[in-house]
């Protein structure tokens, strides 16, 4: 059987690129389940999407 669970994954800065938050928010999300689910035979499969909101503070502040 597969799932779909939705895990938060903290806040980034306004100089990180999109890149590093979707790499950093990956392996935070996935960490977090390998210790939920360390001690049962429970196989993570993969990321299925990475959601990102993010704010124009350039436009916000100028």
């Amino acid at each position: 059987m597969q799932v779909t669970v939705e895990v938060p994954a903290g806040s980034w800065g306004t100089g990180c690129e999109l890149s590093q938050v979707y790499k950093q928010a990956s392996e935070e999300a996935l960490g977090k389940l390998r210790r939920v689910f360390k001690e049962e035979r429970i196989r993570i499969v993969g990321v299925a999407s990475i959601k990102a909101i993010t704010t124009d503070t350039e436009a916000r502040n100028g």
